[in-house]
């Protein structure tokens, strides 16, 4: 008997072109995060096949896709719709964010935090270009690269593959409540501030009490501009 304890299998690893499916799940998401698709809007599979110029089996398979990744709402004999919370989905959203996102920053803290804080300051350096363009996409996409600095720099690939459960859905919100949300740009925009200055100082406490009021305000101010889209 050979004293071989098992014969290592070298891989080849080969680069294969995106199917159609993703390249339409991922247009269909830019959509969706650049708020060209309204929440809650119904979704022709015949249209976006005739739009992409592909048939709609890609089509499907992309709505599926979007569908795990809570973007789409897939609803048998009705049809496919683009997401959109009602209260309690909010509140269920801000909770499930506020677990994770007070976890994150102080491991972030702990684990890189010179990488962190480098990275939390270019985020708030695009928030302020985009307060003097007056841009709220733009506004909303720095928002986002602000709030994924823990997850990225937080050293438990879990942790952020957990958020990502959620990530989505806060990114197309951010983006479709934008304008709704205007009011209150000033006060987030500080808050921003107040987290990144707790960070580079440090305070692990001052942290998360910023970052733990900033995100439980969402459930109302998000919860109001979702409303205000209805009028």
């Amino acid at each position: 008997m050979s004293g071989k304890k098992g014969t290592r299998i070298e891989a080849i690893r080969i680069s294969r072109p995106k199917s159609l499916a993703v390249l339409v799940a991922e247009r269909l998401r830019e959509a969706i995060f650049r708020a060209e698709l309204a929440l809650g809007e119904a979704l022709s599979e015949e249209k976006i096949a005739t739009a992409m110029n592909v048939s709609r089996t890609p089509v499907r398979e992309a709505l599926t896709l979007l569908q795990l990744q809570g973007l789409i709402t897939i609803i048998p004999q009705s049809g496919s719709f683009v997401f959109k919370p009602d209260v309690q989905d909010m509140a269920e959203l801000v909770q499930y964010r506020l677990m994770l996102e007070t976890q994150a920053a102080p491991m972030a803290l702990a684990h890189d935090p010179a990488g962190a804080r480098a990275a939390l300051e270019r985020a708030i350096r695009s928030m302020v270009k985009a307060r003097q363009k007056g841009d709220a996409l733009q506004y909303a996409d720095a928002d986002r690269m602000f709030h994924n600095v823990f997850f990225d720099y937080c050293g438990n690939h879990y942790v952020r593959e957990a958020y990502e459960i959620c990530s989505g859905r806060v990114t197309a919100l951010r983006a479709h409540l934008s304008g709704a949300l205007e009011m209150h740009r000033d006060r987030t925009f500080a808050e921003h501030q107040r987290i990144a200055e707790a960070f580079a100082d440090g305070d692990r406490d001052a942290l998360v009490g910023a970052l733990g009021g900033h995100i439980g305000a969402m459930t109302d101010n998000y919860t109001r501009a979702l409303g205000a889209l209805k009028k």
